[in-house]
């Protein structure tokens, strides 16, 4: 039977493989820019479960407490107080987690989203825009492939 972490590290990829194939084959036969906030839940629904995966590892070993597995800002904070530090992860990794989620929360909370050329736009309640490009999502894609990478290097296969 597998462990969690396990468990986590496959989620992890499967999202991101469905963040790629959203951002490379879907999106370049309908070109619909809103394609992009699902490339974006994808990507931080990998990020997360890489970052479950590490965590989880962790407290097997006793080297985190426990927590709540549902809350991510709980699971947030754990991992950049704790296993940031400890693994040497780099800074980017932990920025993208945060923007990826700030910007599914700025679209949730959004009053107006809409398409303007090959550009994702969402204006908050204070009209601030926030813009999705096909470059910054690939930036992105490439950031969370780098982290997936990383993180079997943390889990010391037994």
């Amino acid at each position: 039977m597998s462990s969690s972490y396990l468990q986590s590290l496959e989620t992890a990829k499967f999202k991101y493989d469905s963040a790629f194939h959203l951002l490379n084959v879907t999106y370049p036969m309908v070109e619909d820019p809103k394609l992009f906030l699902g490339v974006i839940n994808n990507l931080r629904l990998s990020l997360e479960a890489g970052m479950d995966a590490i965590l989880q590892y962790e407290r097997q070993l006793h080297l985190v407490p426990h927590y709540v597995e549902t809350d991510f800002q709980s699971k947030f904070n754990l991992f950049r107080s704790k296993s940031v530090k400890r693994n040497n992860i780099p800074q980017k990794f932990v920025d993208l987690m945060m923007h990826l989620q700030q910007l599914e929360e700025q679209y949730k909370q959004s009053s107006v989203s809409f398409q303007r050329g090959n550009r994702y736009l969402i204006a908050t309640k204070n009209y601030e825009i926030q813009s999705l490009s096909l470059k910054e999502l690939r930036n992105h894609l490439n950031a969370t492939k780098e982290f997936l990478a990383f993180v079997p290097g943390l889990l010391k296969f037994q």
